[in-house]
């Protein structure tokens, strides 16, 4: 492939438009309240904490709620797609091919590279995501509550930084609400230390957000145990074909469960207001704000 190619697929991919952000444009109604939420979650790493509670594999209720879905990263947006065969030039030697090897794309990022670009809603026009209107968009640190919080918590031994989120979103009630999943901490071989789920919504009376956490932490050894009960859920089938972290055929050591710490609470919110949430083996902060979300600029005119 030569690099004119290349620069044509880095070209291409940066103006897709995921159909998850047209699909979003629903929940742009303007009755709907929007937020800012921020969330950060961390590990307790003391074993005493942890083993204050009895933990036990048949008392755990691990379940992904439905619907569901992951934040949107402005990273997925710049992803190539892997070709076995693909080739670009040499710069020692420009007459001799070197095979590339470009980042592997989710089933979904496969058949959007394949079609090409795709238009947004009727307009036929591309663009990134709009970060002050699109909802679920993970939005850059500069606009982060928590950076000073997270630095303190990678500077320590007895915590450590698993997860950080920062989005905008419309609450709804709890029965129109969607859940986001969340996956964090260490990678062994596609399953993560920390795993679960958080869902914003509105109480009963719609006036106070409420967050309802559902997270696990899990502890991976690389010896089987005898009394092997720990399991973990699979991903819902969506979610499963579009994880690009996942592989088919996973290589290296094999992981066994040792442990699995479950948290499960949730928690009436004031806005503007830094809320934690505690537990002997996790730690969260979150806070939400009111978003004013601003009218969608006027189209331009037809040539």
């Amino acid at each position: 492939m030569t690099s004119t190619n290349i620069k044509h697929f880095i070209l291409a991919a940066t103006l897709i438009s995921f159909a998850a952000t047209a699909a979003n444009s629903a929940y742009a109604a303007e009755s709907s309240r929007w937020f800012q939420i921020e969330v950060s979650i961390f590990s307790n790493e003391s074993q005493i904490d942890r083993n204050e509670e009895d933990w036990r594999a048949g008392e755990l209720d691990l379940a992904f709620p439905a619907p569901m879905r992951r934040l949107n990263l402005l990273d997925g947006l710049l992803l190539l797609k892997s070709f076995s065969e693909s080739t670009a030039l040499n710069d020692a030697n420009p007459l001799e091919p070197v095979t590339i090897d470009l980042p592997v794309l989710t089933p979904a990022q496969e058949q959007l590279l394949a079609t090409g670009p795709q238009p947004l809603g009727e307009t036929g026009n591309f663009r990134f995501y709009d970060f002050e209107r699109d909802p679920y968009v993970q939005l850059p640190t500069s606009q982060s509550d928590f950076q000073g919080t997270n630095r303190a918590l990678e500077r320590t031994s007895a915590n450590r930084l698993l997860y950080h989120g920062l989005w905008r979103q419309p609450v709804l009630g709890e029965d129109d609400a969607t859940s986001l999943l969340v996956e964090g901490g260490l990678d062994y071989n596609g399953r993560h230390e920390l795993g679960g789920s958080i869902t914003i919504r509105f109480n009963d009376n719609a006036d106070r957000v409420v967050i309802d956490a559902n997270l696990w932490l899990t502890e991976f050894i690389a010896v089987e145990r005898d009394n092997f009960d720990w399991q973990l859920p699979g991903l819902p089938e969506q979610l499963a074909a579009d994880n690009s972290t996942v592989q088919a055929s996973p290589t290296g050591p094999v992981y066994f469960i040792n442990r699995i710490y479950q948290m499960r609470q949730s928690r009436d919110m004031r806005s503007n207001e830094f809320h934690y949430l505690d537990h002997p083996a996790l730690g969260l902060v979150v806070i939400v704000r009111p978003y004013d979300l601003p009218p969608r600029p006027p189209p331009r005119p037809q040539r």
